[in-house]
């Protein structure tokens, strides 16, 4: 698979009574579609992957690649802290549609290298579709080595990196681990803050958050520096880096929820634990938002 480019993050709408709203998520993949973005990632965190059912998070699959275009990937969340419920579920998301599946490191019971190699392992024997490493030791309090990565990457199917630390550091040294191994891994940042700055030390793309609300200037903004147009990239980088800031001023993926919910395209609604964010950071992402729609413009 051709991992090449933004991949969006999406959210998952709710209507007043925290059912999934069909209608909005049908209107967010035409804005994605739209944009011509390489793919869109559902049922995981940004996503609310962990107060989805596993039939919802099938329906989500099949509706998404149902309505999308042939030429726009699904990549799929299917991860979690068990292997046995990982391999079910990551079975049936592909069977819903999924081309990709994303599988975060398991977290809480926090394994070791052997015992994360297992997991992937066990994944990979149970499907034929190409997974992603999804490193975000933030949420998984898993840290992983650049070796660690690497040797997770050797596993059959597991044929690209999300890279969420926010570490280019770590980015750029476990990408040169694993090009010493006889397969082609992509790179991905998991972080809009270090998306252009992931290129330039040879990223592929991201998984993007402000995607959601940006996805055409996402795009524009990887096409301007593939295209080597860097002061370009830069100039997109300096107009959507304060609103990467604004999506992560309270847990992902309240604020993103709100910009969209400022826009008209969806309720502020979540599944609890999460709840809105506060009135104060209400209004900051939306005028945040409307100084990026300002200068995107000019």
């Amino acid at each position: 698979m051709d991992f090449r480019g933004v991949w969006t993050a999406l959210v998952t709408p709710f209507d007043k009574k925290g059912e999934i709203d069909w209608s909005s998520l049908e209107q967010l993949l035409d804005i994605q579609q739209k944009a011509k973005v390489t793919g869109v990632v559902v049922t995981a965190t940004t996503g609310e992957a962990p107060t989805l059912s596993l039939e919802e998070k099938i329906k989500i699959v099949k509706f998404s690649r149902e309505h999308l275009s042939s030429d726009i990937r699904v990549m799929a969340g299917s991860g979690g802290n068990s292997t046995s419920s990982s391999v079910e579920v990551s079975m049936k998301l592909e069977q819903a549609g999924a081309e990709c599946l994303l599988v975060v490191t398991p977290y809480y019971n926090k394994p070791g290298t052997e015992g994360i190699i297992a997991h992937f392992k066990r994944i990979s024997s149970a499907v034929k579709v190409p997974l992603c490493l999804y490193h975000v030791p933030g949420r998984t309090g898993v840290r992983l080595s650049a070796e660690s990565i690497a040797r997770i990457c050797e596993v059959d199917r597991v044929e690209a990196v999300k890279e969420a630390s926010g570490d280019i550091s770590l980015f750029s040294a476990a990408r040169l681990e694993c090009m010493k191994l006889n397969k082609r891994i992509a790179f991905l940042s998991g972080d809009d803050f270090t998306y252009l700055a992931s290129l330039s030390v040879g990223g592929d793309g991201c998984i993007s958050v402000v995607s959601n609300v940006y996805p055409k200037a996402m795009v524009d903004m990887s096409e301007c520096y593939f295209n080597e147009n860097n002061k370009e990239a830069i100039r997109y980088n300096d107009i959507l880096y304060p609103v990467a800031v604004a999506m992560f001023c309270e847990t992902n993926p309240t604020p993103v929820k709100a910009a969209l919910a400022s826009r008209g395209l969806i309720l502020n609604t979540l599944r609890e634990p999460l709840v809105p964010v506060s009135q104060v950071h209400y209004q900051s992402i939306e005028k945040i938002c409307q100084q990026a729609d300002i200068k995107l413009k000019a």
